[in-house]
């Protein structure tokens, strides 16, 4: 109970703070709006948010942590873009924010998913290529050391 209590704390972070990320890429990215940079091209496309999906996902524990981590956080980059972002946002463009504001809502809860689920399936076969750690004095046991 106290670990997936733990657990649930660490996605709600996870998430929080790599939806800010996202954020903060997109409305960097975008600059005042008006003109086109390599930050504002590079914002725009998929990588940086592609990233962020496969990090948070592939360190998740279960797959169930995997797909919330990555969904929360999209959804709150793409909520936060409309609402703080530099062009098109609820308070200048209503329609145009909501329906853009829509689909990327589609995606993150459709595309997304799936690509947290890859990543962390990517994610734990690399971690069983790793060899295992050796249990600590404390995971052994109790009993008495052997002889060296």
């Amino acid at each position: 109970m106290k670990q997936e209590i733990r657990r649930s704390a660490m996605t709600v972070l996870v998430a929080l703070g790599a939806g800010a990320l996202s954020l903060y890429v997109a409305v960097a990215g975008d600059g005042d709006g008006l003109t086109v940079t390599a930050a504002s091209r590079f914002a725009s496309g998929y990588v940086p948010y592609a990233v962020i999906v496969a990090l948070v996902a592939a360190t998740a524990p279960t797959a169930l942590h995997a797909v919330v981590r990555a969904a929360a956080s999209q959804l709150i980059m793409v909520w936060g873009y409309y609402t703080w972002g530099p062009m098109v946002t609820f308070a200048s463009t209503p329609t145009m924010a909501a329906h853009y504001a829509e689909k990327w809502t589609g995606v993150a809860l459709t595309a997304v998913p799936v690509a947290a689920l890859a990543a962390h399936a990517t994610g734990r076969g690399m971690r069983s290529l790793l060899p295992r750690r050796p249990a600590g004095p404390a995971l052994r046991g109790s009993g008495p050391a052997p002889d060296a």
